[in-house]
């Protein structure tokens, strides 16, 4: 089958933005390769035999950010949401300079793959379905990249995960709210959870989501629901939630409302120039246990203020 790519040339801090941007649009899965990434990934001594040292030879802070699409779509819509996140954006946003080619099918499948290696954060290690699962003792969580964010690759979800390990799950009840690829609400029935509700409005993200917790074999822990969430018949003991900003301050009073007194919330995908905003929203009703930092993303371990959960 013939895709068409389209890729844009941006900066790394604003590469999320545009794979986002692409996945509103329809894109298939959404490639971003980063100079920086493929340094770290080398650094850690992981599987790279295949990776051309030319990839290492650029020292700048440019971004590729690739979506695929059906043959003859029509990118207008693509050209201004790009013209408004320019406009838009706090960060940098390079040139984003737009470029098109046609790829086949086993062509494109073949090029993403190659940029993923298992990630280990804490004892997880989040590893590529078609990879085997490291021999250390470390808890494997399978994911199958392209569909939906989540891989464990940015650091709003390895600051997720990291936080969440500072928690007991067992026995407990887990909500993921926004759950895209399901990796989140994944790592907590594999922490222990007794149960985990998946939650997202996008059905791409469920659809991705379920295949990821069967690749794991863990659906009789977990249950997923597409819309918006009735919170009056929930009430979980650990609430995660890695959004953006603009969401966890709307919807802080239904995430509390989802959350035992007592329990645990764990909330990412807050940028550092709206980390004192979430942080205010969230005083009232919540402790900030902890907070961690990943380069220009946070996210926070908050407790909901009452009795035990």
């Amino acid at each position: 089958m013939e895709w068409l790519q389209i890729t844009i040339s941006t900066t790394r801090e604003c590469s999320e933005l545009v794979a986002m941007l692409l996945y509103d649009a329809g894109s298939e899965g959404v490639l971003i390769k980063d100079d920086a990434d493929i340094r770290e990934l080398i650094e850690k001594k992981l599987n790279w035999d295949y990776v051309d040292e030319s990839l290492l030879a650029a020292n700048d802070n440019r971004a590729l950010v690739s979506g695929f699409f059906p043959v003859g779509f029509d990118a207008c819509g693509i050209h201004s949401a790009l013209c408004e996140l320019r406009e838009r954006s706090i960060f940098p946003t390079g040139s984003l300079e737009v470029s098109q080619i046609g790829i086949d099918s086993e062509d494109w499948e073949n090029e993403w793959r190659k940029y993923y290696a298992p990630i280990e954060i804490g004892k997880v290690v989040i590893v590529p379905a078609w990879q085997s699962a490291p021999d250390n003792g470390e808890i494997p969580v399978f994911i199958e990249p392209g569909m939906a964010f989540g891989t464990g690759n940015h650091e709003t979800t390895s600051a997720c995960v990291e936080l969440m390990q500072r928690l007991d799950f067992s026995d407990k009840t887990v909500l993921d709210m926004g759950c895209g690829s399901g990796i989140l609400g994944i790592t907590a029935a594999k922490l222990g959870a007794k149960s985990v509700i998946l939650s997202d409005i996008d059905r791409q993200a469920i659809e991705a989501t379920e295949a990821n917790v069967r690749l794991n074999k863990v659906e009789e822990l977990c249950k997923t629901v597409c819309g918006d969430l009735d919170t009056g018949e929930i009430k979980a003991d650990i609430v995660i939630a890695n959004i953006t900003a603009d969401v966890l301050i709307r919807l802080k009073g239904l995430l509390g409302d989802a959350l035992k007194s007592g329990g645990d919330m764990v909330i990412s995908g807050i940028i550092n120039a709206r980390a004192d905003e979430v942080k205010a929203a969230y005083e009232d009703g919540f402790t900030l246990r902890e907070a961690v930092n990943r380069g220009e993303w946070n996210a926070m371990l908050l407790k909901k203020n009452g009795g035990k959960a």
